[in-house]
């Protein structure tokens, strides 16, 4: 391939010296026809020799020579003209300081740029012309692209559309003053940032590239809120390595994913250290089929644990992470378990002798719990109940519970069993050798049930998008992010009971639908519907309480919540007769009895107790 464009380009550099001894010649021939008696014109000489090689220098000084014919255009037509022009004067200072242009007539340097032009660019607009008939390709067969960014990437960007006829590049944005009124391969740059939209809809733009490596989440950010009301496609520009390995097609650009508009630094853990304590034990996980456990099942498989044991209720969440995990060379037990279920249990935690156990099982969506209070008690308390029991019964070292920041000030059931889970920790942490960790962190991104996916089903329908609050805010990260961290909890060797993620700053859920919207190129077609809050939500999440003191760690994006109360000495006979209740589908009483063990529980019909002496009469009961 590159010996047949080298091959190319020598073929046109002999055509344009060919044709720039033929202007020269020419213009001599029509300024002595009109002499009846004409001097004898020269087809070759020293003289004509320096033109050529005159005329060489300056084609290669102005990149004559890097496109093809096969796309000749308006930019590489006015490239010919300011090679020819300065050809020109280069020629003539050159033979001014020579001879004082002696034997060669005015007239003849008028003429010479003007021809030049004519030989060079009618064989290259006639070659282009005949391709395009031929592969019946026109303009309006591409897309029209616009450039973010001027530079390195920019220019081999155009060069390779240029290429393959994949696009056109019509203008380039960039607001930095050193760029200003130049332009890269005839394309022309210029700044607009801030009016966007206004310069996609005057170059009909249908495609935006961001040209730029590694780009800034504020830049990304900034073009799609600008872009939002726009039906443009936007995408980032693949490294530079790439346009050197292969031509790229459109469809090969990267889109921009929802993880990218987080802008969350790399997080740096200490691997060596996890997987030196790790690596010798028995790891269990629950909930393991879930989405937060399948993803703590691959990176302990990566890791190299001498045995993992998979506890799901779900059939078919446990056969995809069992047959997943086949392909490693790892020691892995699965089991069909509801956590709920505590002599099953018991006779797993028997069978597997775990030394860390990671409890992820638990109901987690808000409003859905609202009318099912029961169950959510029952798995979220009860089954939590159930494994911290079970770890203090078998000697286990370290049990993590993933709880949420939905437990802080809760206002749903959801966040008021995570809430109670965690004082069940921490009461059995102080009585019992195991070591309970709560690592507590907000929305994971891509997680079963998740806002993410549920706007891309509704952006794939065609809308509406539904937002419950215009000012709703919540706290994000990768599901592999919130893992990772997760299992550095391990090893920060600190009496910290509940650890908390660093989320960064909460996005408003409205700007995610509307960046989503403008990343699917439908700007135009798909709504945001408002829908108003739903039972349990609310409109700013916390991770921790006012009172509880936070603490930093060894790890820059994990801080320790020191305790700073006591759980009540009858805290699990108080549970149990949530369990009888909730055995009893009472649903009433779950809802007094999670407001009384934890008061912060700000339900939005259970505030207050309605009635203190039914609970009490079912108390004594």
């Amino acid at each position: 391939m590159k010996n047949r464009i080298l091959h190319l380009r020598l073929a046109v550099v002999a055509h344009d010296l060919f044709m720039t001894w033929l202007a020269w010649v020419c213009c001599f021939f029509i300024r002595y026809s009109i002499w009846p008696e004409s001097p004898a014109i020269e087809l070759w000489s020293a003289e004509i020799l320096a033109v050529m090689v005159i005329q060489a220098v300056i084609c290669f000084a102005f990149n004559m020579y890097r496109g093809l014919w096969r796309f000749a255009s308006v930019p590489d037509l006015i490239n010919l003209v300011k090679s020819a022009t300065v050809g020109t004067l280069a020629i003539v200072l050159f033979f001014f300081l020579f001879n004082r242009l002696d034997g060669i007539p005015r007239s003849v340097l008028l003429m010479y740029p003007v021809l030049l032009v004519l030989f060079w660019g009618g064989p290259r607009i006639t070659y282009r012309l005949w391709k395009d008939q031929y592969f019946n390709l026109t303009d309006h067969d591409r897309p029209r692209v616009l450039l973010i960014g001027a530079g390195h990437i920019a220019e081999l960007f155009i060069r390779n559309a240029a290429s393959n006829h994949a696009c056109q590049v019509i203008r380039i944005i960039d607001d930095s003053k050193e760029f200003k009124g130049t332009q890269i391969r005839g394309v022309k740059i210029q700044s607009g940032l801030d009016n966007l939209l206004d310069l996609v809809d005057d170059f009909e733009i249908n495609l935006v590239v961001i040209a730029k490596q590694q780009p800034e989440v504020e830049l990304i950010k900034k073009v799609i809120d600008e872009l939002a009301d726009s039906n443009c496609t936007i995408r980032v520009a693949p490294d530079p390595e790439d346009f050197d390995q292969h031509l790229i097609n459109i469809n090969q650009l990267q889109p921009i994913t929802v993880e990218d508009l987080l802008g969350r630094d790399k997080v740096e853990l200490d691997w060596q250290q996890v997987a030196e304590y790790i690596k010798n034990k028995s790891v269990m996980v629950t909930g393991g089929g879930g989405s937060i456990g399948s993803e703590l099942c691959r990176q302990l498989a990566k890791i190299g644990v001498s045995k993992l044991s998979i506890i799901e209720h779900s059939e078919y969440n446990l056969y995809a992470i069992d047959k997943e995990l086949n392909q490693h060379q790892l020691v892995t037990s699965s089991h069909l378990c509801d956590v709920t279920n505590q002599a099953h249990l018991y006779h797993i935690f028997k069978q597997a002798k775990p030394d860390v156990v990671f409890h992820a099982a638990a109901y987690k969506h808000v409003p859905l719990l609202e009318s099912h209070a029961c169950e959510g008690f029952l798995n979220n308390v009860i089954g939590t109940q159930n494994v911290a029991d079970c770890c203090a019964d078998f000697g286990v070292e370290k049990m993590v519970l993933i709880s949420t920041d939905k437990a802080v000030n809760p206002h749903s059931v959801m966040g008021a069993t995570k809430r109670l889970s965690e004082k069940y920790c921490q009461f059995k942490n102080e009585r019992f050798k195991t070591e309970y960790l709560t690592v507590r962190f907000g929305n994971v991104l891509g997680s079963a049930g998740s806002v993410v996916p549920l706007f891309e089903e509704q952006i794939a329908k065609g809308g509406p998008v539904t937002v419950t609050h215009e000012d709703m805010e919540r706290y994000f990260m990768t599901i592999e992010e919130a893992c990772q961290l997760i299992l550095q909890s391990l090893v920060l060797g600190n009496d910290n009971e509940i650890l908390v993620l660093d989320m960064g700053q909460p996005i408003k859920i409205k700007s995610l639908a509307e960046r989503m919207i403008a990343l699917s190129g439908k700007g135009k077609e798909i709504s945001i519907k408002i829908t108003g809050l739903r039972g349990g939500e609310k409109l700013y999440e916390e991770l921790h309480y006012d009172i509880e003191n936070l603490e930093p760690t060894n790890i820059r994006k994990i801080s320790g919540v020191r305790n700073v109360s006591t759980q009540t000495s009858n805290l699990p006979q108080l549970i149990q007769q949530g369990h009888q209740a909730a055995l009893k589908f009472d649903q009433k009483v779950i809802k007094q009895l999670l407001t009384k063990l934890v008061p912060e529980f700000k339900g939005h019909e259970l505030a207050v107790l309605s009635d203190v002496s039914e609970l009490q009469r079912k108390e004594k009961d």
